[in-house]
């Protein structure tokens, strides 16, 4: 059977559970496409975040609202995902202009786990956020986002990959950003940062992660048992 991977955002939130809870969200857990999906956005990060050619943080003009707009319309499949990227979009750009976020392009390749999985909570690139150097990670779900437990998921993994692999990342902050409720056609920025937050070491993290897919395979093989007896009619007598 090919099991396939989990959303990252749904691992950061699945992980920390018990077992139980976890098979009750892994059994939520549906296949098939989404009505929308978040890709549209993703290609204006570059422009919403001010990414510069260097750190050397001078007078950087924000790309025009019109140009985002313009781009989203652009990768959008439907109405709908316009306008759920649209919301999102203008949501980061305000918290990206009023705070003057600037950035520089940076690749961080994702974190291999031991179970053959990998993850990537992050994007490439390293922003300033109240003139600190940040990596992000940007959440804009509604619903089955990442409470306080999972959030600490996602700073650990982050912790990992960026700044205890690379000396020159280790006093780099770590950001979350979700979003609020809809409100004037925008959905606010929401931002969590890993100051406070106790970190779970690498082991805990493979631990949780290699549970995690060792449940999710347990429900994959209930389903594909349900779905093969309902074929072929013999399933339990009653």
């Amino acid at each position: 059977m090919k099991m396939r991977p989990l959303p990252d955002i749904d691992l950061a939130r699945i992980a920390p559970q018990r077992d139980d809870q976890q098979r009750r969200s892994l059994e939520q857990m549906k296949g098939g496409r989404p009505p929308f999906s978040y890709k549209p956005i993703r290609s204006c990060f570059d422009d919403i975040f001010n990414i510069q050619p260097s750190l050397d943080f001078g007078e950087a003009k924000p790309t025009p609202w019109h140009c985002i707009e313009r781009a989203l319309l652009k990768h959008a499949n439907s109405e709908v995902e316009f306008e759920h990227n649209m919301r999102v979009a203008k949501g980061l750009y305000d918290f990206a202009t009023s705070g003057s976020v600037v950035g520089r392009r940076h690749e961080f390749f994702p974190l291999a786990m031991g179970v053959g999985r990998k993850v990537s909570f992050w994007l490439p690139m390293i922003v300033a956020i109240e003139d600190r150097p940040h990596a992000i990670f940007i959440e804009p779900r509604r619903s089955r986002g990442l409470s306080a437990e999972g959030r600490r998921f996602a700073f650990s993994m982050m912790h990992e990959r960026i700044r205890a692999a690379d000396e020159d990342f280790a006093h780099v902050g770590l950001a979350i950003l979700r979003f609020g409720d809809p409100d004037a056609g925008r959905r606010a920025v929401r931002l969590y940062t890993d100051e406070g937050v106790d970190l779970y070491s690498l082991d805990q993290l493979e631990m949780m992660v290699s549970r995690t897919y060792q449940i999710w395979r347990e429900v994959l093989e209930e389903r594909e048992r349900e779905a093969r007896e309902q074929h072929t009619g013999t399933g339990p007598l009653i």
